[in-house]
């Protein structure tokens, strides 16, 4: 078929009549030979039509079929519906919209002024509201997910937008120092991750009556271990391993899981870049726990993971895994001259401003900072006591422990600031009375902590929240605090049987904290 007026050939697709509804103001990213077809389809389109870009009869009937299969392929997105993104797939969606746009202008780039004036464009869209952020970064988020056939539910699409203002912001960066003749390395493009998406799964026969699935062993397991106690993390670990899985194999079925399939499976995830880490501290632990407790329980005959195990090699470390005196400086003072803009959450401004300090002065984890609660601090024979608490979300072991404030804190306002916040949660903005919504509440929170650390902290080799736990380490022997002391502050198990008799209180960890330097901070050169 040829338009009226061109010479290329078009091709022409009806939308499915199940999906018809749903196809309204999707944006498509066509592949047409070397190019892409951008396409919104319109809220009446009952058929999607477009230029195949030559005027070769066997060259058009290559690129329509490449181009019917894109769109199968996104009708089938639409039956599916909309896709929550994880943490990672953001970071790795908005790297994507980073190198895009490094690698259209980086070779010519034109005049730094001009780069500098789209900063400052960008800057003033991340600050204003959601409608401004869409408009600004929505057609770069569409032709992104649409790139990949992605269909995304709302709160994944609020948190992407952010993500590419803020890649752009820093592709634009980069181009006005190309712009200025600087092409040294580049140094923001390796904290992007590829993107992973999960494999389509096989489409296999129902299994046969009294069967056990893989995913089945997941979720009873935890009906028996979330009465025992176990956290939320470990279930989400474990039932991800189990999932993943299920995928590879390409069915549910957990007894006709074998050996060489989870042998595989681990050579599977080493392949796609998966830390030995991972692999060794959750993917094979979390199967061979679920099996486990799957024979236990009558439901599998047989644990395919025992035995199966990964070569350990000691990963080089080329640093000091706490933050320098430079970073946690820096850190800090990001933190502390912090300011909420716009419409901002104002949950997620407090974190920012505080957990870094909090973190600084307790050597807690940061998840554990980001889920306390008004309750959480009192005032008692008069030290401030914060009370760290599995009531309050995931803590370790799921013992609760209670650390006095430094004085420090109490110097800049953190009694106060409690004071007037209102009951609940401090840094989290939770949509729903769930464990769920805890959960995600509680996740999105330490990512965005965790990446407001990476503005400043931008070496991959420390950690950029779990480094003050080992700053503190080394800051409280130098400073003489005890070692059990200091465990008892930071949470760590002590291996020392003299050290588990006895309690360490808080009159004695709050003497200990006195000892503990403040950290001191240059003031700003522009104020």
């Amino acid at each position: 078929m040829r338009r009226k007026g061109s010479t290329f050939i078009q091709f022409r697709k009806r939308i499915p009549k199940d999906v018809i509804d749903k196809a309204g103001g999707v944006t498509m990213a066509i592949p047409v030979g070397d190019e892409v077809l951008h396409i919104v389809v319109g809220d009446k389109a009952t058929e999607i039509t477009g230029s195949l870009r030559t005027r070769d009869a066997r060259e058009a009937k290559e690129r329509q079929t490449v181009a019917l299969a894109y769109l199968d392929s996104v009708w089938q997105s639409l039956r599916e519906g909309p896709k929550r993104l994880t943490h990672k797939q953001i970071a790795a969606l908005a790297g994507e919209a980073y190198n895009a746009l490094v690698a259209t202008f980086e070779d010519d780039p034109g005049s730094s002024e001009t780069w500098k004036q789209i900063i400052q464009l960008h800057a003033k869209a991340l600050s204003e509201d959601h409608d401004a952020r869409e408009k600004w970064f929505g057609p770069t988020v569409d032709q992104t997910l649409a790139k990949h056939r992605l269909i995304i539910d709302n709160d994944s699409r609020t948190v992407l937008i952010d993500a590419v203002g803020v890649s752009l912001s820093l592709a634009s960066v980069r181009l006005a120092q190309n712009a200025e003749g600087d092409y040294g390395p580049d140094t923001i493009a390796p904290r992007y991750p590829p993107l992973e998406l999960p494999k389509e799964t096989k489409t296999t026969k129902p299994l046969p009556n009294g069967s056990q699935t893989i995913i089945g062993l997941a979720e009873g397991w935890w009906r028996e271990a979330k009465a025992a106690g176990r956290t939320v993390s470990t279930y989400d670990a474990y039932s991800r391993a189990a999932r993943l899985l299920s995928e590879f194999v390409g069915h549910d079925d957990a007894r006709a899981v074998t050996q060489d399939d989870i042998i595989a499976f681990k050579d599977h995830r080493l392949s796609q870049g998966v830390g030995l880490k991972t692999i060794t501290g959750g993917d094979l632990p979390g199967i061979r726990q679920l099996y486990a407790w799957g024979m236990a329980n009558r439901k599998v005959s047989h644990n395919p993971a025992d035995g199966v195990k990964v070569a350990k090699v000691k990963k080089k470390r080329v640093r000091n895994p706490e933050f320098s005196d430079e970073e946690a400086g820096a850190l800090l003072a990001h933190a502390l001259h912090h300011k909420r803009t716009g419409k901002a959450s104002e949950h997620l401004s407090n974190a920012k401003r505080w957990v870094p300090w909090l973190c600084a002065y307790t050597g807690a984890r940061v998840g554990e900072m980001v889920q306390l609660r008004k309750q959480d601090l009192r005032a008692e024979a008069g030290i401030w006591i914060i009370k760290i608490t599995p009531e309050a979300g995931t803590v370790k072991d799921a013992e609760f422990r209670e650390v006095p404030l430094h004085q420090h804190l109490i110097e800049q306002g953190f009694p106060e600031f409690i004071s007037k916040a209102t009951d609940g949660y401090l840094f989290m903005k939770v949509f729903g009375d769930t464990e769920e919504a805890q959960r995600a509440a509680w996740r999105t929170t330490k990512n965005r902590v965790t990446d407001f650390a990476r503005e400043v902290v931008t070496d991959p080799e420390v950690q950029p929240n779990h480094g003050w736990r080992h700053k503190f380490r080394t800051v409280a022997r130098e400073a003489g605090v005890s070692r059990d002391i200091s465990f008892s502050i930071t949470g760590h198990d002590s291996k020392d049987e003299g050290d588990k008799y006895g309690t360490v209180t808080n009159k004695a960890k709050a003497a200990a904290l006195a000892k503990y330097p403040r950290y001191e901070l240059k003031p700003l050169e522009n104020p």
